[in-house]
């Protein structure tokens, strides 16, 4: 719903695809201005705000962080044009995705050559652990660390 104030959250939600709860933290975190309140005090936002959580979306969706946007955020709100930093941080990013297409890539290679090993191999019996990757060597890939791999944490 719309006032003479601004737009109540509800109705910022609808207009962006950003829920209410996602609108709230990105206050909480200082990526968006504090609204206006009603007399009542309920959040009033602004048009700005809409354009803002929009340009938010559109950057989450090129792998830009909150923080990366906070950045670009602030240099557009201080009146500097903030494309050459996007720039910067969007070569970044392609290099990195880069690098984890070429790391995909030789594990898919290592898991296939271990998947083909396996399948020749007679097949599991018994309990307990799964005998093929128990028995897996180095020349399984065993040992490197591999793309999405968990951790111990």
């Amino acid at each position: 719903m719309a006032t003479m104030n601004g737009l109540f959250i509800g109705a910022v939600a609808k207009m962006t695809g950003v829920p209410p709860p996602t609108i709230r933290y990105y206050e909480a975190i200082g990526l968006l201005a504090p609204p206006r309140r009603s007399s009542s005090g309920y959040r009033c936002y602004s048009e700005a705000t809409v354009d803002e959580l929009r340009f938010v979306r559109k950057a989450q969706a090129f792998g830009f962080s909150l923080e990366e946007i906070a950045e670009v955020l602030r240099l557009s709100r201080a009146g500097q044009a903030p494309c050459a930093h996007v720039l910067t941080l969007a070569h970044r990013h392609l290099a990195a995705v880069e690098d984890r297409i070429r790391l995909l890539q030789a594990f898919r290679g290592r898991l296939a050559v271990a998947l083909a090993k396996w399948e020749d191999s007679p097949p599991p019996s018994g309990s307990g652990l799964c005998r093929i990757i128990a028995e897996a060597g180095s020349d399984d890939g065993v040992g490197e660390p591999e793309p999405g791999s968990q951790e111990p944490g």
